[in-house]
């Protein structure tokens, strides 16, 4: 079974959600931002919920699944049970998503977490865990690599 499609990298960009971010002058704004996109995300189904794909050291329970295109690019669907945390997700998704794993191995996903202004408010576990899903977003790239 396949993963299914989102919006995010092509109809929602990293730009597009950095705009609607920086439009939200308060962190209270920018968190109901980030839960409206959390909405967009879509659902991981159960059987890729495994072991294999959870990514421990999160406050809240989150699962790192991919798939490699026959195009030679990443496809992921990133999910969490929390929504503030989904929405996260989301910003991370459109960095990452459709990127070969040669560009995900170096790229810093969590810069944009600083650049708007959202690292400062979010609990040190919570930081902690964004850590650990980019990790595994970076193993998942490098595991691509060595099939390659």
């Amino acid at each position: 079974m396949h993963l299914p499609d989102h919006p995010f990298a092509t109809a929602i960009t990293s730009q597009d959600i950095a705009e609607r971010l920086q439009k939200s002058p308060h962190w209270e704004d920018r968190y109901r931002e980030l839960i409206r996109l959390s909405r967009q995300m879509p659902t991981l189904p159960e059987e890729w919920r495994s072991v294999e794909n959870e990514v421990f050291g999160c406050e809240n329970r989150v699962w790192v699944a991919y798939e490699l295109t026959p195009q030679g690019a990443m496809h992921f669907v990133l999910e969490s049970e929390s929504r503030i945390v989904k929405g996260l997700l989301a910003l991370l998704l459109s960095q990452c998503e459709g990127q070969p794993p040669h560009v995900l191995v170096d790229k810093d996903l969590l810069s944009s977490l600083s650049e708007l202004g959202l690292a400062q408010h979010l609990s040190t576990t919570r930081n902690s865990g964004l850590t650990a899903v980019v990790q595994a977003i970076k193993n998942a790239a490098n595991a691509a690599l060595e099939r390659r």
